[in-house]
């Protein structure tokens, strides 16, 4: 959470090292006679013509008592001739004046035993001050001269001024910047708490109302996920959309979001099998859709660092969604950089991102997981594949072994799983199936037959189930057996692992996969109604 006034408070301890870090510098501004500078800043600067019409800006801004004052600065000022030009507007304190003061002093000795150092400015931008040889830069500016003693602080010439860049967040806010349509996402999340503890008052209205001189806290829950945009102490790889790019996207994922609505029925058939129904077509079914869309458009945009896309370790890279990009430099073709003051930004009128590597993955569930796991006629047992030469064959290590509970064959096991995060797309669907030597080395090997139903919201908003997809098959009794069930396109998303919270709501569980044991009772000598399942896989068709 970050304060929209940042207040600073310093004690005595760290005052008193701050000087004493400073003490080599400081020796430093006394003349070659031995003699010590006792003018102020502004006294020093307002002695040299070269730069006047940098402190009649400083004068008009008000920072001239600021910089009379016994506090210490380094003052990187900017010549006449790099002022040329230059007119004042609401901006000049922060852009222009405070990107050229900082606290404390910074002079060549700071480079004596580095190449660069990264100084903080008053308006919270950080500038590289950077020795090449024996020449020095600031902000990427040539140094004209340096080392300029006052009574607190020192001055370095620029012969040019110094850049102002926004940060990430304050970039893509910008107006007339082409990227609104990613700033209103953004920007939605913004939340500002008024602070009365941290707040001042300072009198009262006509009312009797106190009147305060107001702190408040800013939250924003995307930049608490993805990345602190607007942090100056973060450092970011964005690529950012431009209005063009951001309807491009529209258009290319929009389908795979298309989701229902209210629940008008919800009932259950056959102890475990749901029988609902759903709005199609309406104001919810439209606003989870642009939701649901606009979140995935946007997950995968932020990577730490600023980075080259074209040279990664292992030629991978990590957005901070935790989605992997292989050779990512693709993500970049046609994009236009820009520079900020935390990071890098890459601008695109095209989002590249392949599908299969973000926002349209393959769906595993794991059966030892109970969440969304339902049986009947069974009971279940969770088992580990460790200390089997299955260990590195089955999914995360374990699985389930669901036992009959009955010898009536119409009553034979069955267990129902969940498919969470299914979006309005083709699915190849498949059940892993262990063997029992995955759980225990050197027992009969068995087979077992079994059907498959799915049930999912149907085209009229109707959630039931199809009748049998597939089966009975047998599995394999001494290897691992990866079933292929169907393949089936779903017509609604339902995307339901969203990571925000807000007043559109959806039921979570609208994509279900239902395994039964179908062995009949004159084929109980051959086959076995145990199943030991491992995972289930939902497989993206890309076309």
């Amino acid at each position: 959470m970050k304060r929209t006034i940042i207040q600073l408070s310093f004690g005595l301890g760290v005052l008193a090292f701050a000087a004493g870090c400073q003490d080599h510098l400081w020796d430093d501004h006394y003349g070659i006679d031995g003699s010590t500078e006792t003018r102020t800043l502004m006294q020093v600067l307002e002695s040299r013509p070269e730069y006047s019409a940098f402190c009649e800006v400083v004068r008009s801004q008000g920072l001239d008592s600021l910089l009379s004052t016994d506090q210490t600065f380094t003052v990187w000022a900017p010549t006449n001739e790099a002022m040329a030009g230059y007119v004042e507007d609401a901006d000049t304190k922060d852009q222009l004046l405070n990107n050229h003061i900082s606290r404390y002093l910074y002079g060549m000795v700071d480079l004596a035993d580095t190449a660069s150092v990264r100084v903080r400015m008053l308006n919270g931008k950080s500038q590289d001050y950077v020795r090449e040889g024996g020449a020095y830069t600031f902000a990427g500016v040539p140094v004209e001269a340096t080392d300029i003693a006052a009574g607190n602080g020192i001055i370095h010439t620029l012969r040019q001024r110094a850049p102002f860049y926004y940060n990430l967040y304050e970039s893509i806010r910008q107006k007339d910047n082409g990227t609104d349509s990613i700033a209103r996402f953004l920007t939605s999340f913004d939340e500002y708490t008024f602070d009365e503890e941290g707040s001042t008052a300072i009198g009262k209205n006509e009312q009797g109302q106190i009147l305060y001189d107001s702190i408040f806290d800013f939250n924003n829950d995307w930049l608490r996920r993805y990345g602190f945009l607007h942090s100056e102490d973060s450092v970011y790889t964005m690529i950012v959309p431009t209005n063009e790019g951001w309807e491009d996207g529209r258009r290319r994922m929009a389908r795979y979001f298309r989701t229902f609505g209210e629940t008008l029925k919800d009932t259950v058939k056959s102890l475990i099998i749901p029988d609902r129904e759903y709005a199609v077509g309406t104001a919810l079914a439209d606003s989870l859709s642009d939701t649901y869309l606009k979140q995935a458009m946007c997950m995968d945009l932020v990577f730490r660092k600023d980075l080259d896309f074209g040279d990664v370790p292992g030629d991978s890279l990590a957005s901070t969604s935790g989605n992997v990009f292989h050779h990512p430099s693709y993500l970049l073709s046609g994009a236009t950089e820009v520079p900020v003051s935390n990071g890098r930004i890459w601008k695109t009128s095209a989002l590249k991102h392949k599908p299969e590597e973000s926002w349209l993955k393959t769906i595993v569930v794991e059966a030892e997981n109970t969440a969304g796991r339902e049986s009947n006629y069974a009971v279940i047992s969770s088992r580990s594949a460790s200390s089997t030469s299955f260990r590195d064959s089955v999914s995360e290590g374990r699985f389930i072994e669901v036992a009959a509970t009955s010898e009536n064959p119409r009553q034979q096991p069955v267990v129902q799983f969940t498919v969470p995060n299914t979006l309005a797309a083709k699915y190849n669907v498949y059940c892993v199936f262990a063997p029992a030597g995955a759980y225990m080395e050197g027992v009969a090997a068995d087979s077992t037959k079994v059907n498959f139903y799915l049930n999912y919201v149907h085209e009229d908003g109707r959630m039931y189930e199809d009748a049998v997809i597939a089966g009975p098959m047998p599995t394999h009794g001494e290897t691992m057996t990866k079933m292929f069930v169907t393949q089936i396109e779903l017509p609604y998303a339902n995307y339901s692992e969203s990571p925000f919270e807000g007043p559109l709501t959806q039921d979570d569980d609208c994509v279900k996969l239902r395994v039964q044991a179908n062995v009949d009772r004159n084929e109980t000598t051959k086959f076995t109604r145990t199943m030991r399942i491992d995972c289930l896989i939902f497989e993206p068709v890309i076309e």
